[in-house]
């Protein structure tokens, strides 16, 4: 008899907790651990409303990601395909997986662990080599777990998760008891909503659902679920898990709003090694430091498997699994040697362009009625074309304005609805697919 599974097939509650938790460990990383404190000391008293965007855009389409693939009954870039067709499909989720995987959000992660190596045990560092050494022996214990695609989750779940979640609420349980300070104003103008709804974008989150679906399947299969089982068992998983992650981020926003006058200088990784210094002193440092090291090595490994699935995938298996994941994990290495401040600051953009079109594509597959009809089709490949266009104009626009150049075609950006808050995709998406649905064409 299978402990894992009921009677049913499904699974059993604790298999479930577990599998709910390594799915958490890999979405939280470097970027959910200390990207909501920040958000929480940016918006202040508008800290609600700032997380209810931030809820929409890093954990309600998550979910939406997961039933997205579950209803779709297929990967991701067969997804992709299905609405745009295969030539940009497969490009368009080739840019998306390489950006989420080993040119930006897998080498963020060994980066931010470097970070908070640096500020916990205050280490002046003059040459790149101890971040270059940092690095390789970060993807090498990567790569151990990468080896068997099958069991990834369960090693994480079984060694990860436990360290993970004890560091985290003795975190969150103190500065929730013992607040630093008083909630003050937010420091930024516009939208709280918008704010918060933008700034999901930055964790990255909905690719990564996307990515670890393959993950999860494995996982399932490697624990015995059956293929009529899989779905409803992988939408479990997923609710389980970013339950988990919704009660962390909303925690981690109220104590980066307590925070903010008592740090008002500091943001990301050194406002979150700052609070646990002053709540546990040099061992609370340390403590970050650790915490931050697990979650990054989580998401890494996560992501990576999801990587390496979807290559693996798209290649037909010309490559296998273990080719895939080293060359992911040297390219890592390489882009990881960079640093977090050059990683975010040069590539940051292009993750915000690429967005909203698998925003559209979730929200098709996750409440279509019926996501094989001709004309839904057509309107999700309208959106999808447009909110791509419109997200490759978002970038341009942040790029240009970062190196000062061609500051007229940036007056006329900004005069577009909602163009200030980079939500100028939503309205012409919304119209283009309307549009894509209302036309009939005759066979």
């Amino acid at each position: 008899m299978n402990r894992d599974l009921d009677k049913k097939g499904n699974l059993k509650p604790l298999a479930l907790f577990l599998s709910g938790g390594a799915l958490f460990s890999m979405h939280f990383g470097a970027s959910s651990m200390v990207w909501p404190m920040n958000w929480g000391k940016e918006s202040g008293s508008s800290l609600l409303p700032a997380f209810l965007g931030a809820f929409i855009t890093s954990l309600f389409l998550v979910v939406v990601g997961y039933i997205a693939l579950a209803r779709g009954n297929a990967t991701y870039s067969q997804l992709t395909n299905r609405i745009t067709g295969k030539k940009f499909g497969i490009f368009y989720a080739c840019v998306t997986i390489a950006m989420n995987g080993p040119f930006y959000v897998i080498p963020r992660m060994s980066a931010a662990a470097w970070d908070s190596v640096v500020q916990a045990f205050g280490i002046n560092v003059q040459s790149r080599v101890p971040l270059i050494i940092f690095t390789i022996v970060f993807y090498i214990i990567t790569y151990f777990f990468l080896v068997s695609p099958g069991k990834a989750m369960d090693r994480i779940s079984a060694i990860l998760f436990p360290v993970l979640l004890i560091i985290v609420v003795a975190v969150v349980g103190k500065g929730l008891l013992n607040p630093l300070g008083e909630i003050g104003p937010r420091q930024y103008e516009g939208s709280p909503f918008a704010y918060g709804f933008t700034s999901g974008y930055a964790t990255g989150e909905i690719l990564c659902a996307l990515i670890f679906g393959a993950v999860i399947i494995n996982s399932l299969k490697h624990k015995g679920v059956s293929e009529e089982k899989i779905t409803s068992n992988m939408i479990r998983v997923g609710i389980a898990g970013v339950a988990m992650l919704t009660v962390t981020h909303f925690c981690h926003m109220v104590i980066g709003a307590t925070s903010a006058s008592t740090f008002p200088n500091l943001s990301y990784t050194a406002l979150y090694t700052a609070v646990a210094t002053a709540q546990y002193g040099k061992l609370g440092g340390m403590l970050f430091c650790i915490a931050l090291f697990m979650a990054a090595l989580t998401t890494a490994i996560g992501m990576s498997s999801g990587c390496a699935e979807f290559f693996v995938d798209v290649t037909e298996g010309k490559f296998s699994y273990k080719q895939v994941s080293l060359a992911i994990v040297v390219l890592s290495i390489f882009f990881g040697s960079l640093g977090l401040t050059n990683i975010l600051s040069i590539l940051g953009p292009i993750l915000d362009g690429v967005y909203p079109a698998v925003i559209v594509l979730v929200l098709y597959y996750g409440f279509a009625k019926d996501s094989s009809s001709e004309r839904g089709i057509r309107a999700a490949r309208w959106a999808m074309y447009v909110a791509f266009a419109m997200g490759m104009m978002d970038m341009l626009w942040k790029y240009f304005v970062k190196f000062g150049a061609f500051e007229g075609l940036c007056n006329i950006y900004t005069r577009l609805p909602l163009a200030s808050i980079s939500l100028a995709w939503v309205p012409w998406t919304i119209l283009a697919f309307i549009l894509g649905f209302m036309i009939r064409k005759e066979r």
